[in-house]
């Protein structure tokens, strides 16, 4: 879904479960790992983020398509060390590179997949048949041992690829195509890296400072939780616990005001950012006006 679709979704679920202000990237990622994931090469709208997200968390083979090869670059980055494998639906090698992956538990990334080859659907549907303690599943026309390990992941650069109507299903489809708000949030980064770069420093940093702020206050309750249970007696005599108590209460409220600080200083940097937003914003439009030329 574009990002207007999946934001109204959004909404609508908030609304329906009485939650305000969620926010789906942070919910499902930290904020160090959206900057690794920029670092990586993944572009700094929304939109991608998301678009990462379902790749890397959904439940289904992930299909990107990415006119651009930027999503891909940075999946290729993102995957470097899990054992990644690439290959083009067109190579010689194809089912062999395929064979081999499923049978040692490799990452493979298949390139240019135009329609999806029918020697891929048992793996998609997941048709596997277990044959004592191991599984093994259909590849062409070899019955393969299956290796858990074994990720798929399928790219093309074709923005309207021919996908057979039963591989919708089974597919998680991810777009990387240019939107009007996806090249907005693109050239605002831009922009702001040019214009005022240390102001995306500054975020970059009140975000990393942030995330370390949340991981002590977790490590402070899951120490507080064990001190509790492992507590012999009384509590109300044991005055070493207490005293520790009171202490993991002020180094709480100590992050907590930090915390707030944090937040308020990114509300004013977002401030900032945004005044560039209107040149941001021109640049999408031009580029939509001469594409439709």
């Amino acid at each position: 879904y574009p990002e207007d679709v999946r934001a109204e979704l959004v909404r609508k679920w908030s609304k329906e479960v009485g939650v305000s202000r969620f926010e789906l990237n942070r919910f499902l990622s930290t904020e160090s790992e959206q900057l690794q994931w920029k670092a990586e090469g993944l572009p700094s709208d929304a939109l991608s983020v998301e678009n990462a997200l379902i790749i890397l968390h959904g439940t289904r083979t992930p299909f990107l398509i990415d006119p651009s090869c930027r999503a891909s670059s940075w999946l290729k980055e993102n995957l470097k060390n899990q054992r990644l494998e690439v290959i083009n639906a067109n190579d010689n090698g194809f089912m062999t590179a395929l064979e081999l992956a499923v049978r040692f538990g490799k990452t493979l990334l298949i390139q240019e997949m135009d329609t999806i080859d029918p020697a891929l659907f048992p793996l998609l549907r997941g048709d596997f048949i277990s044959s004592g303690p191991r599984s093994v599943v259909q590849v062409g026309e070899k019955l393969m041992d299956y290796n858990e390990d074994f990720k798929l992941f399928l790219t093309t650069r074709n923005p309207k690829p021919d996908l057979p109507p039963s591989s919708v299903a089974l597919l998680s489809i991810v777009n990387f195509s240019t939107t009007r708000a996806g090249l907005t949030g693109q050239l605002l980064a831009v922009t702001i890296q040019h214009e005022k770069p240390q102001l995306e420093e500054r975020k970059s940093a009140l975000l990393a400072k942030e995330e370390s702020q949340k991981v002590e206050l977790n490590k402070l309750e899951e120490s507080l939780l064990e001190e509790l249970a492992n507590a012999q007696g009384s509590i109300l005599e044991n005055k070493s616990l207490i005293e520790s108590l009171n202490q993991t209460k002020k180094n709480s409220v100590v992050i907590m005001e930090a915390l707030t600080e944090s937040q308020n200083l990114q509300t004013s940097l977002d401030e900032e950012r945004n005044i560039y937003l209107k040149l941001a914003e021109t640049g999408a439009t031009l580029y939509f006006v001469i594409k439709s030329l």
